[in-house]
């Protein structure tokens, strides 16, 4: 939700030309990602030592606090500092989420219960960018005088989070279990890093399409909306996960799957350099998303299950791998736009190729004997 409004707070500033506005939208962005990157390790060891209850509590009420003060004139120093601390609040909710319902989860239902995650998080990420871009023309005239328009919608967000602060601290309490001394299992550290590697080019990937897909449509608003492209990869995401992906991974194979779910985002991907709108974009993004569906949770899978007792250190982690390869592919993506509109897709299909390859030969070498 914030993101489209960033522009008209960085105004409020006082910031007066359209290229200053456009910088510092853009460090503001990154200063928040970068936060996530740096903290969400930190908070996931956290919540292997305490109640994850309690972390996963501070991060929503800091998160909440954070929005909320956003209604308040800052100065550009200001700004910064609300969203720094916004990201570092942030990075403690995917990996207390993610250790928690492992240790609620019988193991059997684990794949079913972090696709629910992603599928929560995709609702999220389609939900939020629509609010707030509703809400960008009041922020913009808001620069001029009353805020009221703008900040009534931060204000009910904002509650609505500290109230699930509240309801958080309800559930049952949810500890680390410690395994006993003669059935210890430490965590397979390079299986762990594979999957962290895999989760950096995929987050990098989908960056690379929607970033790249949306200055597409800047040069070219012919080729039709990128909110629908954005909301098909949404909806295509949660169908896969609510229904595709138990019935994929019985037919196919949970390792055959995630090479599958790679060689079809590097597809969509590569799909995305040649098209210029309309049902071949659509296309592409039913295959990226397809897979992105499938490999958010399975990743998530591979690192939890090879984690051992460290589950909320390993799920920060991978929260932070995706968050460097969020911030890598945007930034990339601008640059490389410039020099030629395919690039970043094309890039971007190879090392999801590549990815793809190293899945298959991992799959193969655990499978001889």
């Amino acid at each position: 939700m914030t993101l489209p409004l960033l522009p008209g707070l960085v105004e409020r500033t006082g910031v007066g030309s359209v290229a200053d506005v456009e910088s510092h939208t853009g460090w503001i962005t990154g200063v928040y990602t970068l936060a996530l990157f740096l903290f969400a390790p930190a908070w996931g060891a956290l919540a292997d030592r305490i109640d994850r209850r309690w972390v996963l509590a501070a991060g929503l009420a800091g998160s909440s606090v954070a929005l909320w003060a956003l209604t308040a004139p800052f100065s550009m120093r200001g700004l910064y500092a609300v969203r720094a601390i916004a990201g570092l609040t942030s990075a403690a909710v995917l990996p207390a989420i993610f250790a928690y319902v492992v240790t609620a989860s019988a193991p059997s239902r684990l794949q079913r219960r972090f696709a629910w995650i992603a599928s929560a998080t995709a609702l999220g990420f389609l939900l939020g960018p629509a609010l707030g871009d509703g809400l960008a023309g009041p922020t913009r005239a808001s620069a001029g005088g009353d805020s009221g328009l703008a900040s009534l919608p931060l204000d009910v967000v904002a509650i609505v989070g500290l109230l699930a602060a509240v309801g958080v601290l309800g559930l049952p309490p949810n500890r680390s279990i410690a395994p006993s001394p003669g059935s210890a299992r430490s965590a397979d550290e390079r299986r762990i890093v594979r999957s962290l590697l895999f989760t950096a080019v995929v987050v990098l990937a989908i960056t690379v399409a929607e970033v790249g897909v949306t200055l597409a449509a800047r040069r070219a608003p012919a080729a039709g909306p990128v909110s629908l492209y954005f909301a098909l990869c949404s909806g295509v995401m949660i169908a896969v996960q609510f229904w595709a992906l138990p019935r994929l991974e019985r037919r196919l194979g949970e390792p055959r799957l995630v090479v599958a779910a790679l060689g079809g985002l590097s597809a969509g991907l590569c799909l995305l350099a040649l098209s210029r709108g309309g049902f071949v974009t659509a296309t592409a993004f039913v295959l990226a998303a397809a897979g992105i569906g499938v490999l958010i949770p399975s990743l998530a899978v591979r690192i939890s299950s090879a984690a051992g007792a460290r589950q909320g250190w390993a799920m920060g982690r991978q929260a932070a791998a995706a968050n460097l390869g969020q911030a890598v592919g945007a930034a990339a993506t601008g640059s490389l736009f410039a020099l030629a509109p395919p690039l970043p897709f094309l890039i971007a299909g190879g090392l999801t190729a590549l990815a793809a390859g190293a899945a298959a030969w991992e799959g193969a070498a655990r499978r001889t004997p």
